[in-house]
Formats: C-alpha cells, sequence, structure tokens
C-alpha cells in the first residue's frame, strides 16, 4: 500500500485507490503517515483535529476513525499496520511507502550524486512527487502549515537546487517561465531572486535582471527594513559589468531590451465586512482554492465564480475572504464592481481595464484606444506579479473574460448572479441563504439579544 500525503491524502493498493472515508479520518491517517513508525498520543491527535475547542466525544471520535482505518488497511496487513500503544497509535510500515518520506530520501541521493546531470534528474523525481500542498483539504490551513512547514521548506529549498545545477547544465533560458511564477510567488526569497537575475541576463536580458533587483530591493525595505544580503548584492555588481564569469558560455550577453513601466501595489479592496458572521465552509473552499494555485502555478487554475440570488452576501463573502488574504499578494489587490445588475449601465470591460491601469500608475495618454491593447497591457503588467484581482457583479462571462490577467502569480475573484460556466476555468461555489443558527448569530450583532432570542 502507498500513501500519498504530498496533495490530497490518498491510499493506493494494487494500482487502485483506496476510498479513505471523511475528511477527519483522513487526516488522523496523514498525522500517522508523517510519524511512520513513531507513536503519535491520542492527545496529539485530538489537538490537531480540534485546534479550538475539542468536543467531549473527541477522544472517542479518535477511536472511531482509527477503528474504521484498520478495517482499510486490513487488505494490505502485511505492508501497514495501525498498532495501539500505551495512549496512543503507530502507523508500522516502511516509510518508502509513504511520499512524503520518499521525498527526503530522494533528496538526499540528489545531493549525493555525481554529476549536476544525475542530480538534476534525482530531484525531479522527488519534486515530481508533490501534487498540490500537503494535507490538503484534510485540516484548516493554520493546522496544515504548522503541520508541513518542515516539508513546504524543503520542497523550496529543493526546488533551488535542482535550479541550480541546471543552470550549470547551461538551461538557463528553458528555466525562464518557471523562474517568473516562482519568484511571483515568493518574492523575498533572495536565492531565486538571484536565479531568476542570473537566466535573464544570461539570456541576453540583463535590463530586467537589474528591475528585479531594484524591485526586490525596495520591497525588502518597506516590509521587512532589510538590505539584500552580500550574495544578491555581489551578483547584482556582477550583472552592472557584465562579469564574463556569469555566462557559462564565457561569452558577454547580448544586449537586453528595455522593460514597460514600473508597477506600484495598489490596494483597491472595499473596507471588510463589519461583523462577519458564518459561511466557514465556503471560507474555506476558497483558501483550498487558493492553496491549489499556489502549488500548481504552471497548470491552467480554476476561476472561483461565487453565484447566487441578489442580496445572499456575494460581496460580503468575496470581500471578506479578500481581506483574509491581502498579504498573500503582495504586489497588491485590485477591485471593480462591474455593474452587472445595477440600475446604472454595467461598466464595459474597456472601462475595467482603463481604470486598472490607472490604478497601475500607467499614464493616461499610454493607455491604448482599443480593449485589446488594453488587455495586452494589463497582461503584460500583471506577467510576474502576485496579485488578487475581484471582479464584483459581472454581468456575464463576456465582461470578465478581458479582464483575467494571464499571470500566474495572480489570482481573480468573481461575484455574479449567474454561475458564469461559459467562462475558463470558472469553479462555481453558489451562495444559498445563510443557515438558521448564522442567520441569528447575524441579527444578535444588530438587536437585543434577549428579543432575538424571544
Amino acid at each position: 500500500m502507498q500513501f500519498r500525503l504530498l496533495g490530497s491524502v490518498e491510499a493506493w493498493h494494487d494500482g487502485r485507490r483506496v476510498p479513505l472515508g471523511p475528511r477527519k479520518q483522513r487526516f488522523v491517517l496523514a498525522v500517522l503517515a508523517l510519524e511512520a513508525n513513531r507513536l503519535v498520543p491520542v492527545d496529539r491527535l485530538v489537538e490537531l483535529a480540534w485546534p479550538d475547542s475539542p468536543p467531549r466525544s473527541a477522544r472517542h471520535a479518535i477511536q472511531v476513525c482509527v477503528s474504521r482505518l484498520r478495517a482499510v488497511l486490513a487488505q494490505a496487513a502485511q505492508e501497514a499496520v495501525l498498532a495501539t500503544e500505551g495512549s496512543g497509535y503507530v502507523l508500522r510500515t516502511d516509510p518508502m511507502r509513504v511520499d512524503a518520506h520518499r521525498f527526503r530520501s530522494l533528496l538526499a541521493r540528489a545531493r549525493d550524486a555525481g554529476t549536476d546531470e544525475q542530480a538534476a534528474a534525482v530531484f525531479r523525481e522527488a519534486l515530481g512527487l508533490w501534487r498540490g500542498p500537503p494535507l490538503a483539504g484534510t485540516a484548516p490551513e493554520e493546522v496544515r502549515a504548522r503541520l508541513c512547514r518542515g516539508l513546504d521548506e524543503a520542497r523550496l529549498v529543493a526546488v533551488e537546487d535542482w535550479i541550480d545545477a541546471e543552470l550549470r547544465l547551461g538551461h538557463h533560458r528553458a528555466l525562464l517561465d518557471q523562474l517568473a511564477e516562482l519568484s511571483a510567488y515568493n518574492p523575498l526569497r533572495e536565492r531565486l531572486v538571484g536565479q531568476f537575475m542570473l537566466a535573464l541576463h544570461r539570456s541576453g536580458r540583463t535590463a530586467d535582471a537589474l528591475e528585479v533587483s531594484r524591485h526586490t530591493r525596495s520591497r525588502l525595505v518597506d516590509e521587512l527594513g532589510l538590505d539584500p544580503g552580500p550574495q544578491l548584492q555581489r551578483l547584482e555588481s556582477a550583472i552592472l559589468r557584465h562579469d564574463p564569469t556569469l555566462d557559462p558560455t564565457g561569452r558577454e550577453p547580448a544586449p537586453a531590451r528595455r522593460r514597460h513601466t514600473p508597477l506600484v501595489s495598489p490596494a483597491q479592496l472595499p473596507a471588510d465586512v463589519a461583523g462577519f458572521v458564518g459561511r466557514g465552509e465556503d471560507l474555506d473552499w476558497l483558501d483550498l482554492m487558493l492553496a491549489t494555485r499556489e502549488w500548481r502555478p504552471s497548470t491552467a487554475a480554476a476561476v472561483p465564480v461565487i453565484s447566487g440570488i441578489a442580496g445572499v452576501g456575494k460581496t460580503a463573502l468575496a470581500v471578506h475572504w479578500a481581506h483574509r488574504v491581502r498579504d498573500r499578494f503582495p504586489d497588491g489587490q485590485l477591485y471593480v464592481n462591474l455593474r452587472g445588475h445595477a440600475t446604472s449601465p454595467a461598466l464595459r470591460p474597456a472601462q475595467a481595464l482603463a481604470r486598472f491601469l490607472r490604478a497601475l500608475r500607467v499614464p493616461p495618454e499610454e493607455i491604448p484606444a482599443e480593449q485589446d491593447e488594453q488587455a495586452a497591457m494589463y497582461r503584460s503588467l500583471l506577467a510576474t506579479k502576485r496579485m488578487l484581482v475581484v471582479l464584483d457583479d459581472a454581468l456575464d462571462a463576456a465582461q470578465a473574460h478581458p479582464l483575467l490577467p494571464g499571470g500566474p502569480g495572480c489570482m481573480v475573484l468573481v461575484t455574479s448572479r449567474a454561475p458564469l460556466a461559459d467562462l475558463e476555468e470558472a469553479s462555481p461555489l453558489v451562495l444559498d441563504v445563510l443557515p438558521a443558527d448564522d442567520a441569528v448569530s447575524l441579527l444578535a450583532r444588530f438587536a437585543d439579544a434577549g428579543r432575538v432570542e424571544q
């Protein structure tokens, strides 16, 4: 039996996926598999499964999960056994049957490899085990991050080590797109930034490499109060003097092209909703959409579309969630009310694009008159940025489509009365009215609690 934790939690046996039951049950198995062959106390499982306030029945619920998991594992008893030891449980199995442990083993092999070709191949094999954020969909993000912080960091370091090997092999041009994505998602990670700068310089794009360096320096100062580290400073100096040792062929790079208008960080979200209540499952779904996008930046990412009847709370949910995750989009947040269902005329895509371009500090005289050219400039400005774009009250897919940025670091959130099924990569979230308990809690915030209880 094989256990997959680097993405959604899965078990496979004889080439078939094994049903693992509900989310809590999958989470218990994931924790035990992360600690394969080590005792995990029941209290630890309870604390992780219910981080805020565990119910009185929590220990019994864990016992039920373990009992059901034993039935699942029974079909491969020689390969994995869930044993009770003292006040906890142990998953007895070969660690190489767990992708997280196999990943670490492959990293050790790659770092002991004799050549860069061998190392790069093993790093690719290790990174190929990843299908998304570890334990995706089994726990709240804060619990997932707490359990998997070491794995997340190991993955990033492995990516950097693999890129170093590929750069030494002279594969800088093939790495440019991936480095643009990675540096957009990790703008303060100086090693990745340096790799991106080196690949740009070697590809004849010295001006772009220096722009990346200036942008990183400004962000480090603004957000952390720090200057770039000595390694990044030395690299910038070497690029400025066209040091031939930076080029693996020993030749100076070709002249670089000019770069577009510098970008600032807009923050256009409306004020967060005071006293926001409920929608826990909907917020979790949006969190999962973001996590999946962050870990699969090279693939076509879904566009969440929050739909529902008028007044159900689509905008409130979108704005509240956007404020919760705004720190994940350090290049800024764009917002527009498309007025798709307002009494006034709906906003034309060209009008919305012009607003976005002005927010990105494009001088009015440089904004193209044609919508297609506006959209092209908009996509270019956001190509390597990490931004959240909220399109509120869209009328239809035709209105929203030109406003989708092409950059892998950007995420779009749309609200509409219709699910916009014909919008590329649309992933619908249909809102219903608040459940009764949440509705009462909301009413109690604005009325006398005693009267509400009556």
